[in-house]
């Protein structure tokens, strides 16, 4: 059986290198790659200067048996520890709770309020995903 998962891929030297990219990081992490999908393709633009080359694909994959220390999850994603509240390649639902920024209930694991956005400073290599701090991602890059 295949898992079909999406990872976004980056370079700065292109699309292909940001394919590779991806595609080395998935295999990387334990997971047989067995093909991909391109689903969409985009660039950053930063200080009018073309930044970064981005890919979003769809990857089947088979994975490698991995254990983790006994009550450490893994994520199914990223295939490294995510503790007991995940992380954010994989949140897991908790209690419902109020957002420390913006004080309104948050619905999913994946809420962005106004104010949260003003202090994000990561974004994720292999889904990216954004976060105020590095350790909710699995493959964090800092924003410049």
């Amino acid at each position: 059986m295949y898992h079909m998962i999406e990872v976004v891929g980056t370079s700065p030297a292109g699309f292909s290198e940001a394919v590779k990219n991806a595609v080395e990081g998935i295999i990387s992490a334990g997971s047989q790659v067995h093909w991909f999908e391109i689903v969409e393709q985009r660039g950053a633009v930063r200080g009018g200067k073309l930044s970064e080359f981005q890919v979003k694909l769809k990857v089947a994959v088979t994975e490698a048996a991995r254990t983790a220390p006994q009550g450490e999850a893994i994520c199914p994603t990223c295939q490294k520890p995510a503790g007991e509240h995940g992380h954010m390649c994989v949140p897991l639902a908790e209690h419902d709770h109020t957002c420390d920024w913006c004080g309104a209930l948050i619905p999913d694991e994946s809420h962005l309020c106004s104010d949260k956005i003003k202090e994000i400073a990561f974004i994720c290599n292999s889904c990216g995903r954004t976060a105020v701090r590095a350790e909710h991602l699995c493959n964090p890059k800092k924003i410049e």
